[in-house]
């Protein structure tokens, strides 16, 4: 048994953790069933947030290219179907002062066609730290996502999700997109930076909607995230000081739950 999988696998009847002494770990599982040379993926790591403005934003990205380069997705749209139960017991976790929170959701690059890669990510957060597991998949068509079948993945993080899904039995609920750069760290390998914008959401579950999302930030503002397992980079953080950049609690999924509920109210 690694690490990970000790972590993880010692749960309650509630689904929270008995062993919560945190390791730091990246771990992958060759996948041999469904999609050949691609990996599982648990990944370990600390995350934090920053609001841009243009300003903020136009110096920073002038200071990328000399200690980050592009990731293998580079310049993306990045489409997110969130799902949780009828009465939304994932996502209320987010409004309490829970030291664990736990989510899922179906993520693309792009707009998926029949047969591309998309991924189901399993992310949970522990005492501030985050883990996510991740599993490509198959796209066959939105309705397929209504009822997910991992009957045909053996492995760890197969095995871990779908305890998931049988435990809360979750439906998709809504839709998040955004425009997004993401980079890795040159010398600091374990660096990771994105910059988020356009951020929309909307309840139907359904990806010819882009058109009518519904925005969540002002559109010049921008999301960073800076993700390490370690530490950021003192070099980053003597320029974020000097910028007046400061860390905030932001979440796209609270935000566009709060706008879903409201929204309710004022039609009933």
């Amino acid at each position: 048994m690694t690490i990970a999988q000790k972590h993880w696998t010692n749960k309650n009847t509630n689904g929270a953790l008995d062993y919560i002494t945190l390791k730091k770990y990246s771990c992958y599982w060759e996948q041999t069933d469904m999609d050949p040379g691609s990996t599982f993926t648990c990944l370990h790591r600390y995350e934090q947030k920053y609001l841009l403005d243009r300003s903020q934003y136009d110096t920073i990205s002038r200071m990328i290219p000399e200690f980050a380069g592009e990731d293998e997705f580079g310049q993306a749209t990045i489409y997110s179907i969130y799902y949780d139960t009828d009465d939304y017991i994932l996502t209320k976790k987010l409004f309490n002062r829970s030291s664990y929170k736990e989510k899922l959701r179906l993520r693309s690059y792009g707009i998926p066609r029949r047969g591309d890669t998309v991924y189901l990510e399993l992310k949970k957060k522990l005492k501030g730290i985050s883990y996510k597991q991740r599993l490509p998949m198959r796209f066959s068509g939105i309705k397929s996502f209504f009822d997910l079948d991992l009957s045909a993945y053996d492995n760890y993080v197969s095995s871990e999700t779908n305890w998931f899904l049988q435990h809360y039995k979750p439906l998709p609920k809504f839709m998040l997109w955004y425009d997004r750069l993401a980079f890795w760290g040159i010398k600091h390998k374990d660096f990771r930076i994105t910059f988020d914008t356009n951020i929309r959401w909307h309840s139907d579950i359904d990806y010819t909607q882009e058109g009518r999302g519904y925005p969540l930030l002002d559109k010049n503002t921008w999301l960073m995230e800076l993700k390490v397992e370690r530490s950021i980079p003192l070099f980053l953080v003597r320029q974020l000081t000097r910028l007046k950049i400061f860390p905030v609690s932001f979440s796209k999924h609270k935000i566009a739950y709060e706008n879903l509920i409201t929204k309710r109210r004022i039609h009933v």
